[in-house]
């Protein structure tokens, strides 16, 4: 939105900060986090528009995951077999700082449970193709497993299909209480929720945030807005670009998916909740083009592929009723790959956005190399802004 004379509040209310950090979702609350823990004397702000992670933080499926075997694959074909482990890596170190640093012995207040995933062969083609994927991932050193047709009925309680990939280690949890938690971690921050932000300028070695509200000066500030982070800085409009997903949530079921699962034909991915809800997310590639939107709603032609997917393919779900319908966006990037680093015209500005589907499974750990980035550090080359051409 924009903002007019008389609603502009900002002009007499100035408040300064060291770190202002722009977005209340898992990047701009780990970004936080990693700030306190590299000064624990910095004074910090978290300001949103919303409330605390009710952009696509509060709004994907709750998987702490690499990625599918797909992905992985991908990943190989794009970079090259060594990159590909360096980026899967991440990820896994992802996983395991957040049960470190945050979750430590207490991992059922945010309903975490390492589970393990797989990846589903749809086909025969698909399954003569995932041995080889299965191959390459066993010479990365990771941890996976073949299972069959009839594994998967018993532990996913899927149908007809020939088989899956599944890796050991990864797991689920409920988005919105890692959030908290991850919150009350932090002891310096002041959190500025209800406040869009309408620019950032910097000047003179500072930066100044405005919103309705406040003018906040700061020292560094942080973009953590993923798909909407064009909507504040218009020069990444064409390499961040928002994607809409959406996700079917059942009545509470006896408990029969083990775990997360992938089925990539239909950008597709599933998994039950502790308290016997089915979630099932996906299939934008079948209105690819009007899913590319920064439109928060759901929309009738994704919505039934969700829902004839839910009642056809499980074993005892054909008149499953349906209780909630939700989209959120996200943010991609041309290589698939998150932009991490300094604003190349704004001093003191940092950038985390794009995460292309991976935002839970890569924030955390995304967030404090560009923390560390903040103080000159390197960062990993495929993350690194300098690759983008403003």
């Amino acid at each position: 939105m924009s903002i007019s004379y008389w609603l502009d509040e900002s002009k007499t209310n100035s408040k300064n900060f060291d770190a202002v950090i722009i977005g209340a979702g898992i990047a701009g609350l780990s970004t936080a986090y990693w700030l306190e823990k590299k000064d624990p004397t910095l004074n910090i702000a978290i300001v949103d528009k919303h409330s605390l992670g009710f952009g696509a933080s509060g709004r994907n499926a709750g998987f702490i995951t690499c990625g599918s075997a797909e992905h992985f694959n991908k990943l190989n074909q794009q970079f090259g077999f060594e990159k590909a482990i360096e980026i899967w890596k991440f990820s896994e170190q992802n996983r395991e700082l957040l049960k470190s640093e945050i979750m430590q012995d207490d991992v059922s207040t945010v309903d975490y449970l390492s589970t393990g995933s797989c990846t589903v062969a749809a086909s025969e083609n698909d399954w003569t193709r995932y041995h080889t994927i299965f191959a390459d991932m066993q010479r990365a050193k990771i941890d996976v497993e073949l299972i069959d047709e009839k594994y998967l009925a018993s532990q996913y309680g899927v149908r007809n299909f020939q088989g899956a990939i599944q890796y050991k280690h990864d797991g689920v949890i409920h988005p919105v209480k890692l959030l908290k938690k991850i919150k009350s971690r932090l002891n310096k921050t002041t959190f500025l929720l209800g406040e869009e932000v309408f620019s950032v300028k910097s000047e003179n070695g500072s930066s100044l945030v405005r919103t309705q509200h406040h003018q906040l000066n700061a020292k560094k500030v942080f973009v953590c807005l993923n798909g909407f982070a064009s909507m504040l800085l218009p020069e990444l409009k064409n390499h961040v670009k928002p994607q809409r997903g959406q996700i079917v949530v059942t009545e509470a079921l006896p408990a029969f998916v083990k775990g997360p699962c992938y089925l990539t034909k239909h950008l597709c991915y599933f998994r039950q909740l502790p308290t016997g809800e089915l979630l099932v997310g996906g299939f934008r590639n079948h209105d690819i083009e009007a899913e590319n939107t920064a439109l928060d709603e759901t929309t009738d032609k994704i919505q039934k592929a969700l829902t004839e997917f839910t009642q056809s393919y499980f074993q005892s779900t054909t008149n499953v009723k349906i209780n909630y319908r939700w989209s959120g966006i996200m943010g991609f990037t041309n290589d698939g790959q998150m932009i991490i680093g300094a604003h190349p015209s704004k001093q003191g500005v940092y950038l985390m956005a794009g995460c292309s589907g991976h935002g839970m499974g890569l924030s955390f750990n995304s967030a404090r190399v560009m923390v560390e980035n903040s103080y000159g550090a390197q960062l990993p080359s495929h993350f690194d802004i300098k690759r983008i051409q403003f």
